[in-house]
């Protein structure tokens, strides 16, 4: 959207209680998620209009955090206003915005048809150009105005925070389940690198079942190792719920992945050997690893290439998957579970050896391929 040529306004209506606008949606104050929020859309400075004590409130609450962010501040009241442009652009502070801007437009109007039940602001005059920001076909309310609201507007930003390019099981079930995590996880001061850390110490654990080598054991570890997975999904949730993404959350998800699922290969490998006395299991560990490493080391940096575009779709907009990225996900959890059941689990570390190996051959021929060109 083109915000340059308009004077943003983030008009707050009189709320029903006293400290309506830093109630917590998903985590964060109301008010400062619409900040984040129009900071991450482009608008690079913003004036905000309350009345008395409403802006006196949100300003100490903006001194205590001392938000660090790009968006240049200016605080407005009734008799004064920067005179900057004639064309303003309106947007209301009681609505929760979206990141998808797609979702939203601005259109000309004027302040009474917009600010209703309260007062237009004063510094409107016949000379200034409005336009309002307005949300297209949301579901949410378009006014947060009761509990019920804040109750839905969170709701619906937890269902909306996965990825575009999630795998299959990803949107079937993982999402579904890590969801319910994210609820309880965002209402503690557990920052996402810790909920990574967390993610691969309970896979860890998982990957020491494997390694004891009995029948019960295999499947606590494969019923951890979808704990794992499922934690695992929640630290990118809260990183975009709470704008936390960083370039270096997303390298410690990914070295954190593949540490649980290295150790998780070998200790199921030797697992076997220790069951069945077969020392081909131990090799075909190693050779999972292997192959696993090789994977990691070639499709790193399009991994996460891809895991930062994909956050800045939605989940209703799948993106398109090729050949890695059916075979790099975490899918095979579900696989192994079910195997663990059946007592196969030499089926998956045969297929697992096989195939990290297979897609280390081609990652390596694609990439020969692509320097010879």
């Amino acid at each position: 959207m083109e915000f340059q040529n308009h004077t943003a306004i983030l008009h707050l209506p009189n709320p029903p209680e006293p400290e309506w606008y830093l109630k917590k949606i998903a985590g964060l104050p109301f008010f400062l998620r619409n900040l984040l929020t129009l900071e991450k859309l482009g608008i690079k400075k913003l004036v905000i209009w309350a009345e008395e004590p409403i802006a006196t409130n949100l300003k100490a609450y903006l001194d205590k955090i001392n938000l660090d962010a790009e968006l240049e501040l200016n605080w407005a009241c009734e008799n004064s206003f920067p005179p900057e442009t004639s064309s303003l652009l309106i947007l209301d502070g009681s609505t929760l915005f979206d990141q998808d801007e797609t979702k939203s437009k601005i259109v000309e109007g004027n302040g009474n048809n917009f600010l209703s039940p309260s007062e237009p602001p004063k510094f409107l005059t016949n000379q200034h150009r409005v336009h309002f920001w307005q949300l297209i076909n949301s579901k949410q309310p378009e006014k947060l105005l009761t509990k019920k609201d804040f109750k839905e507007a969170e709701d619906k930003l937890l269902k909306s925070c996965g990825l575009n390019n999630d795998s299959f099981m990803d949107r079937l079930l993982t999402r579904s389940i890590s969801r319910q995590l994210t609820g309880v996880f965002i209402k503690t001061s557990l920052t996402p690198n810790q909920i990574t850390i967390l993610s691969m110490l309970v896979g860890l654990v998982a990957a020491f079942c494997f390694y004891l080598g009995s029948y019960q054991m295999g499947i606590a570890g494969a019923t951890l190792l979808l704990v794992s997975a499922w934690i695992d999904c929640t630290d990118g949730e809260i990183a975009r719920l709470k704008f936390m993404v960083s370039e270096w959350g997303g390298k410690l998800d990914l070295v954190a992945d593949n540490i649980v699922h290295c150790f998780v290969f070998y200790s199921i490998g030797m697992g076997l050997l220790s069951s069945t006395g077969d020392p081909v299991y131990k090799y075909l560990g190693i050779v999972a690893v292997l192959g696993s490493l090789v994977s990691f080391i070639l499709l790193s940096e399009t991994i996460l290439w891809k895991k930062s575009e994909a956050s800045k779709g939605s989940l209703s907009k799948p993106s398109k998957k090729n050949f890695t990225d059916q075979l790099a996900n975490r899918d095979f959890t579900y696989l192994l579970f079910a195997l663990a059941l059946f007592g196969r689990l030499d089926a998956f570390i045969f297929l697992t050896a096989l195939g990290s190996n297979f897609l280390a051959a081609y990652l390596l021929f694609q990439k020969f391929q692509t320097n010879s060109d």
